[in-house]
């Protein structure tokens, strides 16, 4: 999980990525094979640019992968991931409906968080324009006619000039601790250490709960399936290891093939990852006991995935009626501070 594949999705189907993998999934399941499937497909969507349509029309010809097809067609590398070790252990049909619910999911995520973000940027928007002119117009002329009569602004009005006056250093401060939080969150994505780089992930406030969740998920849906499929426990951890799409399921391998080497259960080696859920192990040392230790990888990446999504959507229902709340008792303020000043002058004549 990388910043720049949760922010932007850069394949060249944009928005009919799922629906893509669907079809194949789609053909396969009645019979058609894979390379007729994608010749027939890549010829359907308009969306394509025609010089590479034809590249991936020539890599499907010479046999190429259907990962290594998803990689060139810019899919997301956990997509390719997937994709490439359903391959292996022989889900790709089931795979491919699954990868693409996730995108569909993932894409339904994003539009709710953009919809609910939207008209309250809209509403910042207008109440920062109002505020800046407030300040240049509005305030100098009062204080220019409390001087020429000879007096000045007392209690309420008094605390509202001088907070109005101040909103723009507070936004102006607040603009750039957020400036300098994504500048840190961005260095630590950059960073080479990729394990020192999951240390301070699985331990930001907020972010850290959606990096272990996506984490878990991957690493337990993989497992779990390539369990099922009969491969050995060393088998699956050396076939992560040497993948190089991502280096954070690389590491977690690593530290469970050395815990597993010091003679720990496989439940007791997630237990010491920092990068997975906590609960996972407890999942696992049931699978352990009723031998059902795939079973339990799966149902679990699902728990998880829909723990994630239910997480995101709570708080983009949040957000909207906490920044609404805000706004309006800043509008009243904006009000009161036109107002109260009027019938202060009034009550001097």
């Amino acid at each position: 999980m990388n910043m720049p594949s949760i922010l932007k999705n850069s394949n060249r189907l944009g928005k009919y990525d799922a629906h893509f993998l669907t079809k194949i999934a789609d053909l396969l399941e009645v019979g058609f094979t894979l390379q007729q499937s994608l010749v027939f497909l890549l010829e359907q969507y308009d969306v394509l640019k025609e010089k590479d349509r034809i590249v991936y029309l020539s890599m499907v010809q010479e046999g190429v992968t259907l990962s290594r097809i998803l990689k060139a067609m810019g899919f997301r590398n956990a997509i390719v991931i997937q994709v490439s070790f359903a391959e292996i252990h022989g889900e790709v049909l089931a795979n491919l409906r699954e990868s693409a619910a996730y995108l569909d999911n993932v894409r339904q995520t994003s539009s709710k968080l953009i919809r609910s973000l939207q008209y309250p940027i809209l509403l910042v928007t207008i109440f920062i324009t109002i505020l800046i002119t407030l300040n240049f117009t509005v305030i100098p002329q009062f204080k220019s006619l409390y001087t020429a009569m000879g007096t000045e602004s007392e209690g309420i009005v008094k605390v509202l000039i001088n907070m109005l006056e101040s909103l723009p250093y507070v936004l102006g401060t607040s603009l750039l601790a957020a400036t300098i939080a994504t500048s840190i969150m961005i260095c630590i994505f950059n960073m080479k250490n990729i394990e020192r780089k999951c240390s301070i992930l699985s331990h930001v406030p907020i972010f850290g709960f959606y990096f272990k969740g996506y984490q878990t998920y991957r690493f337990s849906r993989e497992f779990g399936y390539f369990l099922n499929n009969g491969l050995e426990v060393k088998e699956i951890l050396d076939l992560f290891i040497h993948q190089e799409i991502n280096p954070y399921l690389r590491l977690v391998s690593r530290k469970i093939e050395a815990s597993l080497m010091h003679g720990n259960s496989l439940s007791g080696a997630l237990a010491e990852m920092d990068m997975i859920d906590e609960k996972l192990s407890v999942f696992v040392s049931h699978g352990e006991q009723n031998s059902s230790v795939g079973k339990e990888l799966i149902m679990f990446s699902d728990y998880t995935l829909e723990r994630l999504i239910m997480r995101l959507e709570n708080m983009t229902k949040r957000i909207q009626p906490v920044i609404f709340l805000i706004l309006g008792i800043l509008i009243i303020c904006l009000y009161l501070i036109i107002v109260l000043p009027i019938f202060q002058m009034m009550s001097e004549i």
